[in-house]
């Protein structure tokens, strides 16, 4: 019974990541800044995010989606510029934060202000004048 529910709980991740209908991208606005953002949808893709990059382009970034919901973190392992995490909770900013690359090891881990679903990062002030509270939509980008 666990294996079945465990089954079709990936599947609907899938499914709802968009990873079924080939489409890895996302238009995502939030008080009017829009990014394109690359999905992160398996734990390979969140484990490695954007590090290991020499640019983050204005006006792209990478969504996660956080299924269950969940308090998590974030780090800056081999992230070689610096980051704004946005932290979502049901279509709604409960945290902005801006990170540092880091090449130590360990690097510092920061912690989502609660629990989230979703997590976007994209470069360094993008979200500067984003406040908590503030609403995100979500579309998915067309091929």
């Amino acid at each position: 019974m666990k294996r079945a529910a465990a089954v079709v709980a990936v599947a609907a991740t899938i499914v709802l990541t968009g990873c079924a209908a080939g489409v890895d991208e996302l238009r995502v606005t939030i008080d009017g800044v829009m990014v394109t953002a690359e999905q992160a949808a398996t734990p390979e893709t969140q484990r490695e995010g954007l590090s290991g990059r020499d640019s983050v382009p204005e006006g792209t970034g990478m969504w996660f989606p956080i299924e269950p919901a969940q308090r998590t973190e974030v780090w800056m392992q081999e992230t070689r510029v610096p980051l704004d995490v946005v932290w979502i909770r049901e279509g709604r900013v409960t945290g902005v934060v801006t990170l540092q690359p880091c090449s130590s090891d360990p690097c510092p881990r920061e912690a989502s202000p609660g629990v989230v679903d979703a997590i976007l990062e994209a470069a360094a002030g993008t979200f500067d004048n984003v406040a908590t509270g503030a609403a995100v939509d979500v579309t998915r980008s067309t091929p």
